[in-house]
C-alpha cells in the first residue's frame, strides 16, 4: 500500500516518528546555546588576560623607567596644581563629581610613582579659597568628596600593602574656613600618618600663597611681641620655616600645572625662586598620567645635571671627550687648524 500526505497515522506511531527528532532538535538548541555561552566566557576571559598581562608588563616598564631617572638628580619637592577636573567631567558627558573623583585617583597614582622614584615630598593644590566662589553645590561635592579620599589616603598609608605605606600626610591652609567636623578630620589624619618618614604628602586646602604670607607674618610678629625679642634679628629662613609646608616651603624643585592655562593662580609663590622648574601642560589633571610626569622629570633632571656642572666649574664638552678614549689621548697642534674665515662687517666691508 502506497502512503500519500492524506493518509491519517495513527497517533502512537506519529509520536515515534516525530518525538525523537523534536527532542534532537531541542537538544541541538541548547547545546548551541550553551556553546555560544562558552565560547563567549572565553572570549571574556583572555580579554581579562590580556588586560593582567598588560599591567604586569606595564608595571615592569615603568621600574625600569624609574631606575634610569635615578641615576641623575631627582627633584626634593614636586608640586602640582591640579587643573581640568570640569573640563575632563563634561568633555565625557559626567558629572563634575565623577569628574574630581577621577582627579583624585590620578593624585594616589602620581604619589605611588614618586615616592617608588625617592622624591621625599609632593604637594597638590587641592583647593583654593577663591574656590568657595564657585556654585554651592559644586563646593558641597568637593568638601564631601575630600573627607572621603582623605579617609582613603589615611587608611592607605597605614596599611603595609599599599604602595603608599609610610607616607606622612598633612592638610595645610586656612583651617578657619571649615567646618569644626572638617578640621577634626584633619587633625585625626595626621595625627595617623604623623610617624611617616619616607614620604610626606601636602594637601593645600584651603589655599593661597597671600594667605601663607600673611598668617607666616600674623605669626612671627605677635610670636616676636610675645617674647619681645628684636624683629630686626629676624631671618628669611626663621620666616620660612614658619609657613605652612614646614621645612618644604624653602623651594619647590619641579612645579606642574595641567588643562593649559599658563598662570600660578596663587599658588607657590614664595616657594618657585631660584632654579625652580615651572612646566605647563595642556593636558587635563585626570589624564595627566606616569608617562607624562616621566618626561617632565626627565628633562628637570637632564637640565639640572648640567646646571650642577657648570655651578661647579666642569665643562661637559671636556667631560665627554674624556670619556672617549680616542679623543682623550688626542692632541691637537695649533697648526694643524684651518685658516680662520675672512671677518665680515654688516656693511660688507672686509678687514
Amino acid at each position: 500500500m502506497k502512503y500519500t500526505s492524506k493518509m491519517r497515522i495513527p497517533k502512537g506511531i506519529r509520536n515515534r516518528l516525530t518525538g525523537p527528532r523534536a527532542e534532537r532538535s531541542e537538544l541541538t538548541r541548547v547545546e548551541a546555546c550553551f556553546k555560544f555561552i562558552k565560547d563567549e566566557l572565553m572570549v571574556i576571559l583572555i580579554w581579562i588576560a590580556s588586560i593582567k598581562l598588560f599591567v604586569i608588563l606595564y608595571r615592569q616598564l615603568q621600574n625600569v623607567l624609574i631606575g634610569v631617572v635615578r641615576v641623575g638628580p631627582v627633584p626634593r619637592h614636586v608640586s602640582f596644581i591640579m587643573d581640568g577636573n570640569r573640563r575632563y567631567a563634561k568633555g565625557r558627558g559626567m558629572s563634575v563629581k565623577r569628574g574630581h573623583e577621577a582627579g583624585g585617583l590620578a593624585l594616589l597614582n602620581l604619589c605611588y610613582a614618586c615616592k617608588n622614584i625617592g622624591i621625599k615630598c609632593v604637594s597638590a593644590y587641592a583647593f583654593s579659597i577663591e574656590n568657595f566662589n564657585r556654585p554651592k553645590q559644586e563646593v558641597d561635592n568637593l568638601y564631601n568628596m575630600f573627607a572621603v579620599k582623605l579617609d582613603e589616603f589615611a587608611q592607605r598609608a597605614n596599611s603595609f600593602k599599599d604602595p603608599l605605606y609610610g607616607a606622612r600626610i598633612r592638610i595645610v591652609g586656612d583651617h578657619s574656613l571649615v567646618s569644626q567636623e572638617m578640621r577634626d578630620k584633619i587633625k585625626n589624619v595626621e595625627k595617623l600618618t604623623k610617624d611617616g618618614a619616607d614620604f610626606t604628602l601636602y594637601i593645600c586646602f584651603p589655599y593661597t600663597s597671600r594667605n601663607d604670607i600673611y598668617h607666616t607674618v600674623h605669626d612671627s610678629i605677635e610670636k616676636s611681641l610675645k617674647e619681645k625679642s628684636d624683629l630686626g634679628k629676624f631671618t628669611v629662613s626663621a620666616f620660612t620655616e614658619r609657613m605652612y609646608l614646614d621645612d618644604f616651603s624653602n623651594k619647590c624643585d619641579l612645579l606642574i600645572r595641567t588643562s593649559g592655562h599658563m598662570r600660578l593662580s596663587d599658588y607657590m609663590l614664595w616657594q618657585s625662586h631660584e632654579n625652580s622648574d615651572i612646566q605647563f601642560t595642556s593636558t587635563l589633571w585626570p589624564d595627566f598620567g606616569f608617562i607624562k610626569f616621566y618626561l617632565m622629570l626627565l628633562r628637570w633632571s637632564f637640565f639640572t645635571s648640567i646646571q650642577r656642572y657648570a655651578d661647579a666649574g666642569f665643562s661637559i664638552r671636556e667631560k665627554v671627550i674624556s670619556s672617549i678614549p680616542f679623543l682623550a689621548n688626542k692632541k691637537i697642534a695649533l697648526d694643524s687648524l684651518p685658516t680662520a674665515p675672512l671677518a665680515v662687517s654688516i656693511t660688507g666691508e672686509h678687514d
